[in-house]
């Protein structure tokens, strides 16, 4: 047994110093095209095992195994990799450049993300419709930082969201102007589109939508919608099924819980607080108290006790009903459907594009 005991501690300091013998230690630096780049992060790829380059660019990292792959990773860089069997483990980050070069729809033609001074935010029109809501200012909630949408009702064609940009910032009617392809005010407003139809949406803030003077005091909400494209005929179809249903209902009290809720109201509303507990003792016994306290005049219950314990029975429904309108009027759920057809394609010289589109919303 003693010589078991010694060889397995032998087992384990060797395995100790193989493991400790894997370990390689990699240093460098980090840099861009100006110099060195500090805050860099780098981790080991498949592990948590990471460190970040100081305030010179420089690192130090301790990885697994020689086989081991280094993630460097940086905000507005592209990340790159590269592997502990590397001869040169100083690194170069390039400058990611593609968010920049996004086109950008202003009041006043389009421009290069990179380009742009004025207040503005953009969401294009793959990221809208990744929420299905059935109205597409409800689809806009959380997506653009300024825009404020606030959803007022779930009744079925009137869901519609009120959007602000940036609160409320006139009297009266503070609603940001809405221009769908180059015209403002259409009928209906952003509401009745399509998000399938929609390409992209820019949203105008401050100096930014001057362009189009006193009637943007509010923002300027610029929707492009989708164009065709030169090439063979494209015929795109999507479904999109779900349910709603309501996240809160009001639990209501029963009509013997309601019968005794009035009549204590009504004790509490007349009778003085010192003479509470007797006069409702009184209620439920005789239907009636008569309080001692001069110029108080005498109180009648406005459910007497034989009503109460009828609701309380619940023996006979129709002269004493029990009945749950919430329950009654209202479902567990309700079904929605979107049905959508496009066609676009064309030439060079003539586009097209053309879409139909179907929805169902039930109601709870």
């Amino acid at each position: 047994m003693k010589n078991l005991k010694q060889f397995l501690v032998l087992i384990f300091i060797t395995l100790g110093t193989t493991l400790g013998l894997a370990q390689q230690s990699i240093s460098g630096s980090v840099s861009d095209e100006t110099g060195p780049l500090p805050g860099v992060t780098i981790v080991e790829k498949g592990t948590t095992n990471g460190t970040t380059a100081d305030f010179d660019g420089n690192y130090s990292i301790s990885v697994s195994s020689e086989d081991a792959i280094l993630v460097f990773s940086y905000l507005g860089f592209v990340t790159q990799e590269i592997s502990a069997n590397s001869d040169n483990f100083n690194v170069t980050m390039i400058s990611g450049s593609d968010e920049l070069e996004e086109v950008v729809v202003t009041g006043y033609g389009t421009q290069r993300k990179a380009t742009i001074t004025g207040a503005v935010a953009a969401i294009k029109g793959e990221e809208i419709i990744k929420s299905p809501a059935v109205d597409l200012t409800n689809s806009l909630s959380g997506r653009l930082p300024g825009l404020v949408v606030i959803q007022g009702s779930g009744e079925p064609g009137q869901d519609g969201a009120t959007i602000n940009i940036r609160g409320i910032n006139t009297l009266g009617n503070s609603s940001p102007l809405v221009v769908i392809d180059g015209i403002p005010d259409r009928d209906g407003g952003i509401g009745r589109l399509n998000p399938q139809d929609v390409e992209s949406i820019s949203v105008l803030k401050d100096a930014s939508s001057a362009i189009y003077g006193a009637r943007a005091a509010n923002g300027v909400i610029l929707v492009t919608t989708k164009r065709g494209e030169s090439g063979a005929p494209k015929l795109e179809y999507t479904f999109n099924s779900g349910w709603s249903a309501p996240t809160v209902l009001p639990e209501m009290s029963s009509s013997f819980e309601y019968a005794n809720i009035m009549n204590e109201h009504a004790i509490y509303n007349n009778i003085p607080v010192s003479e509470w507990g007797s006069a409702w003792s009184s209620i439920q016994s005789a239907g009636s108290y008569n309080s001692p306290t001069a110029g108080v005049t005498s109180l009648n219950a406005i459910y007497p006790p034989e009503a109460v314990a009828g609701f309380q029975s619940g023996n006979d429904p129709w002269r004493y009903p029990n009945t749950d309108w919430y329950g009654e009027t209202f479902r567990d759920w309700a079904p929605q459907q979107r049905h959508n057809l496009s066609l676009s394609g064309g030439s060079e010289k003539v586009r097209y594009f053309t879409s139909l589109g179907y929805i169902h919303q039930d109601a709870i």
